[in-house]
C-alpha cells in the first residue's frame, strides 16, 4: 500500500467491532470517539418506543406483523401484512403520523458473530438523518434503527 491507500486511523466503529462503517459515515467517525458516535446515531428513546413486535404467516408468502408502540403518553397498536418487516414498520409509522423515506440501508454482522449492526439514512421533509442500532437479532436491529431515525426526524 502507498500513502494514499493506507488509512491513517480506523473509524471508531471499525476500531471497536472490526468491520468498517458504511462509506458515507466514515468521515464523521474518523473525528468522533465511540461514545460520541453512539450518542449521535443510536436509536433514541422518544417520542416513539417499541413495545411488542410479533409475526404470523399470511397467505401468498406474506407475513402479518403486529406491533405496540408508545408514542408520547399514548399506546398505539398497528398491524401490517407485507413481505417483510421493514415494509411493515414504515407503513405502521406512516399510519401513526411519522412519515419517513429510507434513502440508504446497510446491515452487517459484527466480528463477534453474535450481533448485527443496522445503519439507515432516512429523510423527512427535506431533512436526512442516519441512525444505527445493534442487536443480537437482525430484524430487531433494523426495527430499532428505523425507529431511531423516525425519532430523530420528528
Amino acid at each position: 500500500m502507498n500513502a494514499l491507500t493506507t488509512p491513517t486511523s480506523p473509524d471508531c466503529f471499525a476500531a471497536r467491532f472490526g468491520t468498517p462503517l458504511p462509506r458515507a459515515l466514515r468521515a464523521d467517525a474518523d473525528t468522533m470517539s465511540w461514545t460520541a458516535f453512539a450518542h449521535r446515531y443510536s436509536a433514541g428513546s422518544s417520542p416513539i418506543r417499541l413495545g411488542t413486535w410479533t409475526t404470523s404467516a399470511a397467505p401468498g408468502g406474506r407475513t402479518t406483523f403486529d406491533a405496540t408502540f408508545g408514542i408520547g403518553d399514548t399506546i398505539h397498536t398497528a398491524s401490517a401484512t407485507t413481505h417483510g418487516p421493514i415494509d411493515a414498520l414504515t407503513s405502521m409509522l406512516y399510519d401513526a403520523g411519522f412519515h419517513l423515506e429510507i434513502i440508504s440501508f446497510h446491515q452487517q454482522h459484527l466480528a463477534s458473530g453474535t450481533q448485527t449492526a443496522t445503519f439507515v439514512l432516512c429523510e423527512f421533509d427535506g431533512r436526512r438523518r442516519w441512525a444505527m442500532a445493534i442487536d443480537g437479532d437482525a430484524t430487531q436491529s433494523s426495527i430499532r434503527a428505523l425507529i431511531g431515525a423516525a425519532n430523530m426526524l420528528h
